[in-house]
């Protein structure tokens, strides 16, 4: 048996959950209104609607696995994933994740937004984690996702990954297309030394 926690994916879902409404909150005091689903074209409601469906079966695998756990074995968790070693790294892989996260929110100051609101995208963040990938927020995400299944493979946790990497194709081309626009030849510079993800391909 593990020694690792069950509570431990929950733990991590909920540092990034509250660093983000925390940021929010902090943000919309300063008049800065950061939610812009659905306020800027159509098909972002579609983003929308992948990215509030993957959070809402993250939380529940995460709450699950710490209160639930034999709810897990009817959903087709194998017994060797309770394995230390699989747990280690998926444990190590979601701390990475997470603090990448709040690392790269922290990152973009006030530019911080979740989807594009109606004005526009704010300035343009080249710097930190964002030098290594346009979207690290998404890696971190996609990486819990990926945690999050090797902590525990059930048939939830699988439906993660297709979810997770839909919600990422639709809305970073959606934010490509804003930051395109309002910022011209500098993002152009930028998206050409910068990959989208953390690998050169997409």
């Amino acid at each position: 048996m593990t020694l690792l926690p069950h509570w431990f994916p929950a733990a991590c879902l909920l540092l990034v959950l509250g660093a983000s409404i925390v940021r929010g909150l902090v943000l919309r005091v300063g008049g800065i209104h950061t939610y812009g689903f659905g306020h800027n074209r159509p098909i972002q409601s579609v983003a929308e609607h992948f990215w509030s469906i993957t959070v809402a079966l993250l939380a529940t695998a995460a709450l699950a696995a710490w209160l639930m756990p034999q709810i897990e074995v009817h959903l087709g968790r194998p017994a060797w994933s309770d394995a230390p070693a699989l747990r280690g790294v998926a444990a190590g892989l979601m701390t990475v994740s997470t603090a990448f996260i709040i690392a790269a929110q922290a990152a973009m100051g006030t530019s911080w937004r979740v989807g594009v609101p109606a004005e526009g995208p704010g300035a343009l963040v080249t710097g930190g984690l964002f030098a290594i990938s346009r979207n690290p927020v998404f890696v971190g995400m996609f990486g819990l996702a990926v945690g999050m299944f090797l902590w525990s493979p059930t048939m939830l946790t699988a439906a993660l990954l297709p979810l997770a990497a839909s919600m990422m194709a639709v809305q970073v081309r959606i934010e490509e297309d804003a930051l395109a626009a309002r910022h011209g030849d500098d993002y152009a510079a930028y998206k050409a030394r910068t990959p989208r993800w953390l690998w050169p391909i997409g």
